[in-house]
């Protein structure tokens, strides 16, 4: 029997896609418009990839269906928190724990409010991403005829993440994302780093692939994915030697999709037209206007107008393709979160999430 698009999205908002459940769900507001799970889910999605009006105005709705919510109340403090109003914020939590009066992501917040409630905290947070400590999350429960077995293979998992994850890559919420010490170069390494003979796009001496790599491993640990991979992308198209790659290349594994409010290091479009195989595989958002929209099998297609979200100035004209279908309005101002490709030698953009909440624009 096929799956629901409401079980779908839960599918995916399990597995953290949250731009996935976005798209799934929005086409579907007019079947599920008395359903407090859709629209609760749908505003978390919103929540989790930076879209804040859309998220709120979702809240905003399915308050309407179940005002009394834990869960609901609990993410609508979080974005009173976000726009740093903290009273709003502490007078949420203390709601829930009159309905909820164990509820941990409530007591935790307060707790940690009480300590760190002043505006730089606060903006630290948003600008690092850490504000999604304070995220609630979905609860799905393991189906009650196969508890056992499903216990069996998280526990398999685990005693292999132990022994096959090195330890700095174990951390849960702190810092910590991968074992450096993995990505290090050997002497042998060092030496033999530039590779004589072939052709290359940058040419590099010893000393700048060294610096180079140093710079996308220092960018990695402080989460500054974007920049990583612009350091990767030199050293892949360098005359740096096969290892040297290759450790570059399993560095680019251990990256995370962005959301709005979490990017670090957007380029703009003048930069990326100058060398476009610098910033291949690097998110970016860019505003605009979307024009000749089309549906293929694989979603939605448009040339996204860089820089014309207000009809004063045109940087470039970008082919992209909303994978999942999402829907897009061709006469409102929107921002395109995606990653860049390029495709038949074109530069080329796939988009993940798109946010309109403009008014359209006077001819």
């Amino acid at each position: 029997m096929p799956l629901s698009v409401l079980d779908r999205a839960k599918r995916s908002f399990a597995r953290r896609r949250y731009s996935d459940v976005i798209t799934l769900l929005e086409p579907e507001v007019i079947n599920y418009r008395d359903s407090f799970l859709f629209y609760y889910m749908l505003g978390l999605a919103c929540l989790y990839t930076g879209d804040i009006g859309g998220a709120g105005s979702y809240f905003q709705r399915a308050r309407q269906i179940k005002m009394r919510d834990p869960g609901l109340l609990a993410a609508q403090a979080a974005l009173y928190l976000r726009r740093g109003n903290t009273q709003q914020a502490v007078d949420y939590y203390l709601e829930i724990l009159e309905y909820a009066p164990t509820n941990r992501l409530a007591r935790r917040s307060l707790d940690f409010l009480r300590r760190h409630a002043d505006e730089d905290t606060i903006s630290d947070l948003v600008s690092t991403g850490k504000i999604a400590r304070f995220y609630p999350r979905l609860s799905f429960g393991l189906p009650p005829a196969v508890p056992a077995a499903v216990l069996t293979i998280v526990l398999a998992f685990f005693v292999l993440w132990q022994f096959a994850v090195p330890k700095a890559g174990r951390v849960l919420g702190g810092e910590a994302r991968a074992d450096l010490a993995s990505f290090a170069l050997s002497p042998e390494e060092r030496k033999d780093i530039v590779e004589t003979g072939g052709t290359a796009r940058y040419i590099m001496t010893a000393r700048e692939l060294e610096s180079s790599w140093t710079k996308a491993r220092e960018y990695f640990q402080n989460w500054r994915d974007n920049a990583a991979q612009v350091e990767i992308n030199r050293i892949l198209g360098s005359n740096g030697s096969i290892s040297l790659k290759q450790k570059a290349r399993l560095l680019m594994t251990w990256f995370t999709e962005p959301g709005f409010d979490t990017l670090k290091d957007n380029y703009g479009f003048s930069d990326v037209a100058k060398d476009p195989a610098l910033y291949l595989d690097c998110w970016v958002v860019w505003k605009g206007m979307a024009t000749n929209l089309a549906e293929n099998p694989k979603g939605l297609t448009f040339d996204l107008l860089v820089g014309y979200d207000t009809r004063n100035t045109l940087e470039g004209i970008v082919p992209a393709v909303y994978e999942g279908g999402g829907s897009v309005d061709t006469d409102t101002p929107l921002e395109a979160l995606g990653r860049l490709s390029l495709s038949n030698g074109t530069l080329t953009l796939k988009v993940r999430a798109v946010h309109q909440t403009g008014k359209p624009l006077s001819p």
